[in-house]
C-alpha cells in the first residue's frame, strides 16, 4: 500500500513539472505585478506567494552602465536582473531564462537572478 502511495505521489510530481514545463514563459509585465503584490504581503506569505521563482521568463534586457554585470527592462520599474551565468560577450538583448532567486531591495526595488542569460532565438 505505501509503495502505491509512493508512486501515485511520484506521478502527481512528475505531472506537476511538467505542466509547468509546459507553461509559456513569464513576461516582464508579469513579474512587475507580482513584485507589487509581493510588497503587500507580510513575512510568510511572502514566501508562498512568489510565483516566479523556478519559472521561465522572456525579457529584453538592457545592461546597466559603468560595468556592472546587471540588467534591467525597465529602469523606473526599480527591478533589476542578475545573471548567473551568460552566453560569450553578452550585452543584452531579449533572453528566455529560469528565475532561481528573488531579493527584495530597498524602498521597493527588486533583483531576479536568472540561471542563464543568452540571446533568444
Amino acid at each position: 500500500m505505501k509503495f502505491a502511495i509512493a508512486i501515485a505521489s511520484l506521478c502527481s510530481l512528475v505531472t506537476v513539472g511538467q505542466a509547468i514545463a509546459q507553461q509559456p514563459p513569464l513576461t516582464y509585465t508579469d513579474l512587475v505585478r507580482e513584485a507589487r503584490k509581493y510588497e503587500k504581503l507580510e513575512g510568510g506569505e511572502r514566501i508562498v506567494l512568489n510565483k516566479v521563482l523556478f519559472h521561465t521568463v522572456k525579457l529584453d534586457l538592457k545592461p546597466f552602465v559603468g560595468g556592472s554585470k546587471d540588467y534591467y527592462v525597465k529602469k523606473s520599474d526599480e527591478i533589476g536582473f542578475i545573471c548567473q551565468s551568460t552566453s560569450t560577450n553578452f550585452k543584452g538583448g531579449t533572453v528566455i531564462a529560469e528565475v532561481v532567486k528573488h531579493e527584495e531591495g530597498a524602498e521597493g526595488s527588486h533583483f531576479y537572478t536568472l540561471k542563464s542569460c543568452a540571446l533568444a532565438k
